[in-house]
């Protein structure tokens, strides 16, 4: 039985988190040294915002000579050196939500200046855990990792020995909300008759991410709400999104749940059809009612962010925090959040490594509870 202490600690933390997170919005006026942050406007050249930059270094009031920003002037880094050729591993297959993620943001990155030119390879199974050993059997610097909540449960339920805390922890990138989707063909039109027959007959076959990631968590959780139990679930696990929506379109499953991102242009073709999102609020990239709006009081979020190997030099460690803070402070990872209907996740450093730590002590303790690890 659903150990409710821990697993609500759980789902509560993430839902805060994820109300608690909002995009950032453009800046209305000029910014004092004492409250700047990177890509705020300033007014006097040369003026430095003493420890306002990240894990208390300085900002500098000058012209940006890169990116969206460029000609502006802007609190920002005087002294951060744009990255090199960059792979980013994915641990998941061509669609899922980490390559997805590592697309956007370095994406973003080149816009901003930050970066030159990109590669992504992908390296799914283990849940996760071929991705992570991958990345850090690699001696050179010039690699970047994708973790996020399936990345630590995956560690989680495969017992695996890998531990994140052996690489670099640079920041929190995003949130994002999960959505339950069935084909347009589908007899379910609502989250609640399809909970009603998955309790009837547990053997319904559900698509989603690897074993103990936030998909098989969040369903988990869903099915213990309607009175079922999480490991009584026929709960088939995928690589990614994108075997996540072959299997459902196909017919091999009957519904399928992921990251919003993932499913958001089969819906807008109408190929899928949302049964609910885990949005606190209807969201503009895809369209479905949420939980809340069925009579389900229940928000969840995924969060992703970025490793580095654990080879790089102090200096180079905060150097990835700057041209990470101004890529999020430009114009191209704002419109990305806007499209996608991701939320902004901004621990850099240190304090995304304690995230990381309070997030493997809690959601190893939710997979236990719910018997999925």
């Amino acid at each position: 039985m659903l150990k409710k202490k821990f697993a609500g600690a759980l789902v509560a933390s993430l839902a805060l988190s994820v109300l608690a997170t909002v995009a950032p919005t453009a800046t209305a006026a000029p910014k004092a040294a004492a409250i700047a942050k990177a890509g705020d406007d300033c007014i006097t050249a040369g003026r430095v915002a003493k420890a306002r930059g990240v894990e208390g270094s300085d900002l500098t009031c000058l012209v940006v000579s890169t990116g969206t920003l460029k000609g502006k002037l802007k609190w920002w880094y005087k002294d951060v050196t744009p990255l090199s050729k960059l792979e980013w591993v994915a641990s998941s297959g061509v669609g899922g939500g980490y390559g997805t993620t590592a697309i956007a943001f370095a994406d973003a990155m080149k816009a901003e200046g930050m970066l030159s030119d990109y590669t992504v390879a992908y390296k799914s199974g283990g849940s996760g855990t071929v991705g992570l050993g991958y990345f850090q059997d690699q001696k050179a610097k010039d690699f970047a990792f994708i973790t996020g909540f399936a990345m630590v449960a995956g560690v989680a339920s495969t017992k695996s020995k890998l531990n994140q805390a052996d690489s670099k922890a640079i920041s929190g990138l995003m949130r994002e909300y999960e959505a339950i989707v069935v084909p347009t063909s589908s007899k379910y039109k609502t989250i609640n008759q399809l909970l009603a027959d998955i309790v009837a007959n547990p053997k319904l076959p559900i698509a989603g991410g690897s074993k103990g990631t936030v998909d098989h968590v969040y369903m988990g959780l869903l099915v213990e709400k309607a009175g079922g139990k999480a490991t009584e679930m026929n709960y088939v696990p995928y690589a990614g999104g994108g075997e996540v929506t072959t299997s459902v379109l196909s017919g091999q499953t009957v519904a399928g749940v992921s990251g919003t991102s993932e499913f958001a242009s089969f819906v807008k073709a109408g190929k899928l059809r949302v049964l609910a999102l885990s949005s606190p609020s209807r969201l503009k990239s895809i369209k479905g009612q949420t939980l809340i709006q069925q009579g389900i009081n229940f928000t969840f979020g995924n969060w992703r962010g970025i490793l580095a190997p654990a080879a790089l030099t102090e200096a180079e460690r905060v150097n990835w925090l700057k041209a990470v803070d101004v890529t999020r402070a430009g114009d191209a990872w704002k419109a990305t959040l806007v499209a996608k209907d991701w939320q902004n996740q901004t621990d850099y450093g240190k304090d995304f490594e304690a995230f990381l730590a309070s997030q493997k002590k809690d959601i190893t303790t939710t997979l236990v509870s719910l018997g999925l690890a």
